[in-house]
């Protein structure tokens, strides 16, 4: 791929490479359409005891077979009985949810605070994807949004639920590849800088129905990443994270360093009008666009409304403030809350940020531990079957 960076972008890139410190990534019924506001959800739909990993269907999300195997992930998820979800209705009370504390902001996380980018190029493509242009972010991995305490303080009330969990690799100068002591546990997971660097397709061709390949689904405006809605314990049991494990006040936390969303994000994003469509939060792997939970009528839709694999087609006010007819996920309340599989085809190599960047320790060389994981991939449109 030759893409033609100019001076700022090669200063933006290098700014947050140079800042990143850390390393790695994390990883129901429907209702009526009414009225959504981010104030007004009280409630989440968590997914079904029994849902499948790696088949995709409506109100599920579906994980692509090598790299579940990978992830030691079993063919379906359980179900916990914590206190703020109820195992008979597979609802989530928000108030019920011991958050991690803290309101943060990215200046604790790093000098630079919040870097972030994006930027349209339509001269140059994506490989694999011909006549499609180029969208280009580039950032440090912190979001404008707050962010909780992390590590998780013991003596708090999340702390027990991050205790019990595993914690993964500690990046510390490492990655998954160098073979250093991991996290004792999930509490002690905290928050670094990573350079975040993704070229996804401007304009993404609706191709099919494609299982997710990567932790990472998508980039939001705020300058993180959504990622897949699974979390494991320490028997190899795979929950919706949000289920097992309480975020943080805008439903975000670490996992080997890197923040990134789940669920209900969108409750700390722009709502945008009321009554009125909501805004675009940000852009898949596969190019396509994540709105809010309101359509165009501004009522909520609900996942009756979404196909296989939480979106629909319809025109969207894009972040230029350009009308456009598109394919888009939408965010809301019901599992799996965001992608729960691809529309068009990633290029997992690109999407996920080139091998070797800034920082890369040297047991990692030839891959990318930040956004990638150390996983190898592609440089070609995925899956490579029609």
């Amino acid at each position: 791929m030759d893409i033609v960076l100019t001076k700022n972008k090669v200063v933006l890139i290098v700014l947050s490479s140079l800042v990143a410190t850390g390393l790695f990534s994390c990883g129901g019924g429907s209702s009526s359409s009414a009225d959504s506001d981010s104030n007004t959800v009280t409630t989440l739909v968590t997914s079904v005891n029994g849902d499948p990993n790696t088949i995709c269907s409506k109100n599920s999300q579906c994980i692509e077979f090598i790299f579940a195997g990978v992830a030691k992930m079993p063919q379906t998820l359980s179900q916990l009985a914590t206190p703020w979800t109820n195992t008979s209705t597979n609802i989530m009370t928000t108030s019920s949810i011991a958050y991690v504390e803290g309101a943060n902001n990215a200046f604790v996380y790093s000098s630079q605070g919040s870097v972030f980018d994006m930027f349209v190029i339509p001269t140059q493509d994506v490989t694999g994807f011909p006549g499609q242009g180029t969208r280009l972010f580039v950032g440090n991995g912190l979001p404008t949004t707050p962010m909780g305490t992390f590590p998780v303080q013991s003596g708090t009330a999340a702390y027990p639920y991050y205790e019990a969990l595993p914690g993964g690799t500690n990046p510390a100068g490492t990655s998954v590849a160098t073979g250093y002591p991991a996290y004792v546990n999930a509490a002690a997971i905290g928050i670094s800088p990573y350079p975040l660097i993704s070229y996804v397709p401007l304009n993404p061709v609706v191709s099919g129905a494609y299982v997710i390949n990567s932790l990472i689904v998508g980039i939001t405006l705020t300058g993180a990443a959504w990622h897949v809605e699974k979390a494991n314990d320490s028997s190899g049991n795979y929950y919706n994270p949000l289920n097992a494990l309480p975020n943080d006040a805008c439903f975000g936390h670490p996992y080997n360093q890197q923040y990134h969303y789940h669920a209900y994000s969108w409750k700390c994003f722009d709502q945008g009008t009321p009554g009125k469509q909501s805004p675009v939060y940000g852009f898949a792997l596969d190019g396509f666009p994540i709105t809010g939970p309101r359509g165009a009528d501004g009522k909520e839709l609900t996942n009756a409304d979404l196909d296989v694999c939480h979106g629909t087609t319809s025109v969207i006010t894009m972040p230029d403030g350009t009308p456009k007819l598109t394919y888009h996920y939408v965010l809301n309340r019901e599992y799996p809350y965001s992608v729960g599989c691809f529309r068009g085809k990633v290029n997992y190599n690109l999407a996920l940020g080139p091998d070797n960047p800034p920082n890369t320790p040297p047991g990692a060389y030839g891959t990318n531990p930040f956004m990638k994981e150390g996983f190898l991939y592609p440089n070609a449109a995925s899956p490579t079957t029609p």
